[in-house]
């Protein structure tokens, strides 16, 4: 009651009437009223506490997530496809959810990121995961962020037993179980492991995320040759399978060994094995290097095959000389063909055991010796001896070629390099000596060539010399081009490039260009002393190169340094 009920006037909160006294009667006091004010209010916020607890967050899709959704509360379910990623300085965790409809990405800050590690609750690739959290749209980036641990539910699948030569891109996500051998580990960046796994039916990458380390715990090491079990999840990388486990604790050593490959029988292999792992043994019937490595002939008895040692896998066997004719051998490799013949390539220096060491090169005393005029192309293969005089020399990158004329027919005797490094006396080698070698009968570009296995088969019986005649540096003209040629003169500048070293030297009539590809240079006598000022005598052919006159030394005693 705001006015008096005797004179009518207005009293305001006063219990009695100021104007005639009059008593106002019972009043609500105003303290009363606030109380109960704030009572009420309590109860309504009370109620709403106790319907927003038990209301369901609601679920939305990746796709439908809007602008007009910032901030909101809401749950998403999907697929882990990227992550997680983990940076313990910051305390940042983040992993990406893809469904039907599209991706978002999911993060965890510092306390909740600890708590989600310490309760093994986050989620590894491939996971099947529930979350909860408040969206932040930024323009076209999407992003939930984890505030409770316990709003982040995780399903893991059970893992598909899994040859690892039956994974295709289809297998995309799909949880794997897997055996192998390691075949290689490495680390092509700073985050980032790859175990190479190989079974008989192929291989597949295990790829380890620095990530995953941190988060659960060191790789544990690894070395070729060891079986391992593997269970992850299949991921891509460039359309080719890789396997991601959930954690390092999903490679697991195995106490029996995973083969690799199926022994067969040489005779058996046809060009269909191409691509395929295989198991050989047998007897070296010739070795001997080439150009990228060493190759050996294998005979099981049911047939020859060609072993293929690239240079780094031969550098890696343990007795590299006890890989020669005569020699027990077991080899494992992948079956190739080149130039239509089938060969056997080991990838590890470890793949090739060599059971009963040979005796060394080829076998000289049984090799027959044969006229060069019986040498025809039916008998590519053979390991035979030869004698004769060297007509002429040639030299390519991977070694030095030789003409040999008995009178009644010539062969090319073809050194590779490691051969030539091998020789007794390389400096007799030349021109007009006589040589007795022996050596595998090959052919290339329709030339037949004996090719020794090593230096010791190779007898320099009489030695020889290029000769020329001798030259001014200056009178050397384009009609002289394809002949060879003696010069010598005084260094005046060395200027190396990628296939060698270019010398100029100069007698007093002119400077001339001595042009050392690398193979001739690395093995000319002396050739630290090759500096300006020195004084130098060089045999070599006259070739032009862009209108420059250049003489080309063949062979490394073809330059003399004084």
């Amino acid at each position: 009651m705001s006015h008096c009920p005797s004179c009518g006037r207005y009293v305001g909160p006063y219990e009695a009437c100021p104007h005639c006294g009059a008593s106002i009667g019972d009043r609500l006091p105003i303290r009363t009223a606030k109380a109960a004010a704030i009572l009420l209010a309590a109860l309504g916020l009370a109620a709403l506490w106790f319907v927003a607890v038990r209301s369901p967050i609601p679920t939305v899709q990746a796709g439908q997530v809007g602008a007009t959704m910032n901030f909101a509360y809401v749950r998403i379910e999907g697929q882990v496809v990227r992550g997680p990623f983990y940076y313990p300085d910051s305390g940042y965790l983040s992993f990406t959810l893809a469904d039907d409809t599209g991706e978002v990405r999911v993060a965890a800050y510092r306390t909740t990121a600890e708590a989600l590690r310490a309760e093994g609750r986050v989620p590894a690739f491939g996971d099947h995961v529930s979350v909860a959290g408040t969206l932040r749209v930024q323009g076209e980036s999407t992003s939930l962020t984890i505030n409770v641990p316990e709003h982040v539910e995780t399903f893991r699948p059970e893992a598909e037993p899994r040859a690892l030569g039956s994974l295709t891109p289809d297998d995309y996500l799909r949880r794997v179980r897997v055996r192998g051998q390691v075949w290689s580990v490495r680390q092509p960046s700073a985050g980032l492991t790859l175990i190479t796994l190989r079974d008989t039916s192929g291989a597949a990458e295990i790829a380890v995320p620095r990530s995953l380390e941190l988060l659960t715990g060191e790789l544990l090491p690894l070395e070729p040759g060891q079986s391992v079990e593997v269970v992850g999840t299949v991921d891509l990388y460039r359309d080719t399978p890789q396997i991601v486990p959930a954690s390092v604790m999903d490679v697991v050593l195995l106490p029996e060994e995973v083969p690799v490959a199926e022994p067969v029988q040489v005779g058996m292999l046809t060009d269909a094995d191409v691509g395929r792992m295989v198991e050989i043994s047998g007897t070296v019937t010739w070795a001997g290097p080439f150009s990228a490595g060493f190759k050996f002939g294998l005979d099981d008895g049911s047939g020859e095959v060609t072993v293929l040692l690239w240079q780094d896998t031969y550098e890696g066997l343990s007795d590299p000389a006890a890989l020669a004719a005569g020699a027990q051998v077991r080899v494992t490799g992948e079956v190739s063909i080149y130039r239509g013949k089938i060969e056997v390539v080991p990838s590890r220096a470890m793949d090739v055991e060599v059971l009963t060491p040979g005796s060394g090169g080829t076998t000289e005393s049984t090799a027959p010796e044969v006229p060069l005029s019986a040498l025809t192309p039916d008998r590519i293969g053979e390991t035979v001896a030869v004698r004769g005089t060297v007509v002429d020399t040639a030299s390519f990158s991977g070694g030095f070629k030789f003409t040999l004329d008995d009178g009644a027919g010539q062969v090319v005797l073809l050194l590779w390099l490691a051969t030539y490094d091998d020789l007794a006396d390389p400096a007799g080698l030349n021109l007009s000596a006589q040589v007795r070698a022996t050596g595998r009968l090959e052919a290339y570009e329709g030339t037949l060539q004996v090719v020794p296995a090593s230096g010791a088969d190779v007898e320099v019986l009489a030695p020889g010399r290029a000769q020329a005649p001798l030259r001014g540096t200056g009178s050397l003209a384009a009609d002289d081009a394809g002949t060879r040629v003696a010069v010598e003169g005084a260094i005046t500048r060395v200027e190396p490039f990628s296939g060698g070293r270019r010398v100029w030297i100069d007698d007093g009539t002119g400077e001339v260009l001595v042009l050392l590809w690398d193979n001739v240079h690395q093995r000319v006598p002396g050739r630290d002393q090759m500096v300006p000022g020195a004084w130098v005598q060089v045999i070599g052919i006259v070739e032009e190169y862009r209108g420059t006159l250049e003489v080309v030394p063949v062979l490394p005693q073809d330059v003399e340094v004084r």
